[in-house]
């Protein structure tokens, strides 16, 4: 054999070997970082009516009755009770890095691990998707910037957040495009609907306020109707859901027209009295054709404490227009959308107005929310193959709604959190 075969043979054997002991390592890191099979005995699990002894496994991140042939470890949850994740519904509080990292504690104290902010500032959002949606995570969606009218709701608050500095680094003389788009025609709607896309997210925020004819002792602040029912159109074409920020019943009444899947307030939680308390009370037929289109709506019902001049007006409508979607059976979900509180806030608000038995309150927040944030993902159900996620509480909820708050476990997708 000549000196070069001899090399060439020589080698390629080391580089065969190289290659292996990379395989090895890989494959070593590979069973050190496996996710861990867990079992979970001697717990009450929640079936969606009622709280059931059972026995589950979280394998790959799964819950499945059917045992592994590996189990890392055994938790013995003697009689606690066990309940599907909470959601945020509604909410602006995650804008950055910075307040992902100090909202992600506060969710997870509560609870939650879904959130979903209903519209938001187009430049931050990218830096904050690479740190969302991971098992130890929070798990957040983002909304478009707010489709209005040119001069309406947010464009004002923007300005004055922007310019008191609560927002740094935002450009007043940017803001369109980054906070809302103004589009006041089709015409102009069709121009900007490729850059509405652009930023890629998760669903289309479009915004009415004071919108039809009815609602004519208040300005206009949002889009005009035959603009919103075109962007609704356009949001569905692309395989977008589209959220309706309304103010009165006949902002509500336009959206499930147009076909909106979720309208992001209940009318009433902004109560002005110059419309008068009858412009809010949603109707039967209106609730009836929610229901038919499977339309969520998000209550944010703790928004009215922040005028307490209104507050007893907006109690009354409120309390209305829930008996009224819940008989008809409307989804609604749980979301405050207010930045100092959080969907628990807003669950106990709910509470308090007496219109919801336990069972149905503890529904709407671990089960219609979850699904109305992550609508293709298996969550807000213990059941075989959905995700690994779930509460648990030393108390039964269903008795005392207050056990919700009494968490001594949380796992997500098989991870057991530590915050």
């Amino acid at each position: 054999m000549s000196a070069t075969i001899v090399k060439s043979v020589w080698a390629s054997e080391k580089q065969l070997a190289l290659a292996m002991i990379l395989l090895l390592s890989i494959c070593s890191r590979g069973q050190a970082n496996a996710p861990q099979n867990y079992e979970f005995i001697n717990g009450k699990w929640f079936d969606g009516q009622k709280f059931a002894a059972g026995k589950f496994y979280a394998v790959g991140g799964k819950l499945t009755t059917k045992k592994p042939a590996r189990i890392d470890k055994t938790f013995d949850l003697t009689g606690k009770f066990v309940v599907p994740p909470f959601g945020e519904a509604h909410n602006h509080n995650i804008t950055s890095e910075y307040t992902f990292n100090t909202e992600t504690p506060r969710y997870f104290q509560a609870g939650i691990f879904y959130a979903r902010m209903a519209s938001s500032i187009a430049p931050r959002v990218a830096m904050i998707k690479a740190k969302v949606n991971l098992p130890g995570s929070l798990d957040v969606v983002f909304g478009s910037p707010g489709l209005t009218t040119a001069g309406g709701h947010p464009e004002p608050l923007m300005r004055r957040l922007a310019g008191a500095g609560v927002i740094p680094g935002l450009d007043l003389d940017k803001l369109e495009g980054a906070t809302h788009f103004a589009v006041d025609s089709i015409a102009e709607l069709g121009a900007k609907w490729p850059t509405v896309l652009d930023a890629k997210p998760d669903f289309i925020k479009t915004l009415l306020l004071f919108s039809t004819e009815k609602d004519k002792a208040l300005p206009r602040a949002g889009l005009r109707p035959e603009v919103y029912k075109e962007a609704v159109k356009l949001a569905h074409s692309a395989g977008l859901r589209v959220m309706t920020h309304v103010e009165t019943a006949a902002d509500f009444a336009l959206a499930i027209e147009a076909g909106a899947d979720e309208i992001a307030h209940l009318p009433g939680y902004s109560f002005r009295p110059a419309l008068g308390v009858e412009a809010y009370q949603l109707d039967e037929t209106v609730a009836r054709q929610a229901a038919q289109q499977q339309t969520v709506v998000v209550t944010t019902c703790i928004f009215s404490r922040n005028n307490p001049q209104t507050q007893e007006q907006a109690r009354a409508i409120q309390i209305h227009n829930l008996r009224l979607l819940h008989q008809a059976g409307v989804r609604l979900a749980i979301g405050s959308d207010v930045t100092q509180a959080t969907a628990l806030d807003e669950a106990q608000y709910l509470r308090g107005l007496g219109v919801f038995d336990n069972l149905t309150l503890l529904k709407m927040w671990c089960e219609t929310t979850a699904a109305t944030i992550f609508p293709a993902r298996k969550i807000g159900h213990l059941k075989e193959g959905y995700e690994a996620s779930f509460l648990v509480l030393s108390g039964n909820p269903l008795e005392d709604f207050a056990n919700v708050q009494k968490i001594e476990m949380r796992v997500k997708q098989g991870e057991i959190l530590q915050f």
